[in-house]
Parts: structure tokens; sequence; C-alpha cells
């Protein structure tokens, strides 16, 4: 059980920071007036802010929290 509660609490971690760095990138895109043609505009923001360590750490975080709770739904109880 406590498996499934971790894996909830770092499912619920790492959506918040995907989506939060997403949307604050989305926002920012006004202000970006040149980009590199290969990355795109949407990249060259991410990249202009800083976001990519807090996009990795929040999908880090996300597939932690579904192996966690995917672990504690088929391992054996202790009882």
């Amino acid at each position: 059980m406590k498996k499934i509660i971790a894996g909830i609490g770092f499912e619920l971690t790492g959506a918040l920071m995907l989506c939060c760095s997403s949307l604050i990138a989305s926002l920012g895109m006004e202000n970006t007036t040149e980009w590199h043609t290969e990355l795109g505009r949407y990249w060259q923001t991410v990249s202009n802010m800083g976001l990519f360590p807090v996009l990795i750490i929040g999908a880090v975080l996300l597939t932690t929290g579904v192996i966690f709770s995917l672990w504690g739904v088929f391992s054996k109880s202790d009882k």
C-alpha cells in the first residue's frame, strides 16, 4: 500500500511539473521573436527560459510514480 501511495504522490508531482512548465513556456512564446528553425518556436522558448531540467525531472517523476504504483498493485501483500 505504501508503494501505491508513494507512486500517486510521484505521479501528481511529475504531472504538475510538466503541466505548469508547459503552460509557462506557452505563455512566454509571445516574447520569443527569433528562434532556431530546427528547434521550433516552442522549444526555443523552453530553452530560453531554462525549463528543460524542469521538464526532464517532471517526466522522471511521472515515470517513477507509474512504476511504483504498478509495483505496489502487483506485489504480494506482506500479511
